[in-house]
């Protein structure tokens, strides 16, 4: 409320220098060198690749491999900028280096996910390095996230593009969204973008677009972002509690090097008869998602890829539900959660 206070007072409602402010504080926190606001996390990954476009470093209308297992908003991200999307199918949740390894189709550069806030980890990055492929990250549930070296996530590729949806470990009052990056280049090429491609008042030299952080979520992140660590170390307790706690053989969890590298945006696990694992705890008065219940491949919108078969990605979207994991759960939910799923 105080933010909102301030903002009234300043009569600044676009850019200015809460957006600037929010900017410096986040790259500092993903310990890069440039941080660019944007309207939301797809934008970003779209501004991404048609920055890069235009900077001549992807040719036009790019093949771009992406992982099938993923939100259909990044397989989007690569539509959006003109490129043609090849999926590949992922064993585990997130890319390992054995998936890449299997891709047969040629490609110009690879987008990798951080599903469920599990960070993909530092060989993926060493695998692309060596044979030349430029990486993107999807970073949209990974704030805060570490690999296994320790690297933040958001610096480990060219670049990599946030969501700041409310629902997020870093969450604003609405949509928002960020590209992280240590290319000044890029950034600058990517700031262009999002403001219609604008060098000035009335000069517009590249096909631009309207995707800008409004100051009220610049306040508002700045404000969250001060608890962000406390936040994340919240979901790993709540989230090491189940781990320890469930004991249910119709219920699959996570793999520990797999939670190891987990900031828990969700606390995935996976059961064959989802409604009826759904159902039951309802009716245990516990509310439970579900992430997510179509693989894009096998979406309307994407017709085309409708025949494509991801055997790993279908049945991990079929089974998958998502548990409370948030840092206002209590020490008794937690463990009513717990005792509810090992009596399933």
């Amino acid at each position: 409320m105080e933010s909102i206070k301030e903002l009234h007072e300043s009569g600044r409602y676009i850019g200015g220098q809460f957006v600037d402010t929010f900017e410096k504080e986040f790259a500092s926190y993903c310990n890069v060198q440039c941080c660019v606001s944007t309207g939301n996390g797809l934008d970003a990954l779209s501004i991404i690749l048609r920055a890069e476009t235009a900077l001549n470093r992807l040719p036009k209308d790019a093949k771009i491999a992406v992982p099938a297992n993923t939100y259909i908003a990044t397989i989007l991200s690569v539509v959006h900028s003109h490129h043609t999307p090849v999926l590949f199918e992922t064993e585990q949740c997130v890319v390992q280096v054995d998936d890449l390894k299997k891709i047969k189709e040629d490609y110009d550069a690879l987008i990798v996910v951080d599903l469920y806030g599990i960070m993909v980890d530092d060989d993926v990055y060493a695998f692309a390095k060596a044979n030349h492929k430029k990486i993107y990250t999807d970073t949209a549930q990974s704030h805060g996230g570490r690999t296994s070296s320790g690297k933040t996530s958001g610096s480990l590729a060219a670049a990599s593009a946030f969501s700041f949806y409310p629902t997020k470990n870093l969450g604003a009052l609405g949509d928002a969204g960020a590209i992280t990056t240590n290319d000044q280049k890029l950034a600058a090429m990517c700031r262009k973008i999002a403001n219609y491609g604008r060098d000035s008042q009335f000069l517009n030299s590249e096909i631009g677009v309207n995707s800008r952080m409004d100051p009220l979520q610049a306040l508002f992140l700045s404000t969250r972002l001060k608890v962000l660590e406390s936040d994340n170390n919240s979901r790993r307790s709540i989230a090491y509690k189940y781990s320890q706690g469930i004991d249910n053989k119709k219920v699959q969890l996570l793999s520990t090097q797999l939670a190891n590298r987990s900031v828990f945006h969700i606390y995935p696990i996976f059961v064959e008869d989802r409604v009826a694992f759904i159902d039951f705890m309802k009716h245990h008065g516990i509310q439970t998602g579900c992430h997510y219940e179509v693989p894009p491949h096998q979406q309307k919108a994407f017709s085309k890829w409708n025949d494509l078969q991801f055997p790993a990605t279908e049945s991990r979207h079929q089974q998958q539900v998502s548990l409370p994991c948030h840092p206002l759960l209590d020490t008794q939910e937690v463990h009513h959660i717990i005792q509810t799923i090992n009596s399933y």
